[in-house]
């Protein structure tokens, strides 16, 4: 087996913890949103937190090395287009997650949690936040900078 099928499949490895992350991420959000019951929330707005903060965070950081090691290996350069454009997204796909996404999930899992303490068991003032026009936006746009990410990597513009 060759460097290049080594840094191949840890490249590959990172971009299924990160397609798995937004997967659930997704589910999480879209749960959150639509449900009324504080419990509910703060169980799916924690799972959601954790797997954003370790699950994409790895996955992004395993991406990012293996995919640099990959670059030499593989015959293209640092310099590419392609390459630049995919660095430059992925530092603006992080920065949309914990920046707005992660945001909201602290701000709805707060106040389901404060409804709680004080007795409150149903309330729909959680999924109002996570069901936000920004967060609902930015939430796809993240998943569709998979599209993106998948054409950069297969078609490699400009290379």
């Amino acid at each position: 087996m060759s460097k290049e099928h080594i840094y191949l499949f840890g490249h590959l490895v990172g971009v299924f913890l990160l397609v798995g992350a937004a997967g659930f991420s997704t589910m999480a959000g879209i749960l959150t949103s639509r449900s009324t019951n504080l419990k509910l929330s703060v169980l799916l707005l924690d799972m959601q937190r954790q797997t954003e903060l370790f699950v994409t965070s790895l996955g992004a950081l395993i991406t990012i090395v293996f995919g640099s090691l990959l670059v030499s290996p593989s015959g293209n350069d640092m310099a590419d287009a392609w390459l630049s454009a995919a660095f430059a997204l992925i530092i603006v796909v992080l920065a949309l997650d914990h920046g707005v996404l992660m945001r909201a999930n602290r701000k709805a899992r707060a106040l389901a949690a404060d409804l709680l303490a004080k007795g409150t068991t149903e309330s729909g003032e959680p999924a109002a936040i996570m069901g936000a026009p920004l967060v609902t936006a930015v939430g796809i746009a993240l998943d569709l900078s998979f599209v993106v990410f998948l054409w950069l990597m297969i078609y490699r513009p400009g290379a």
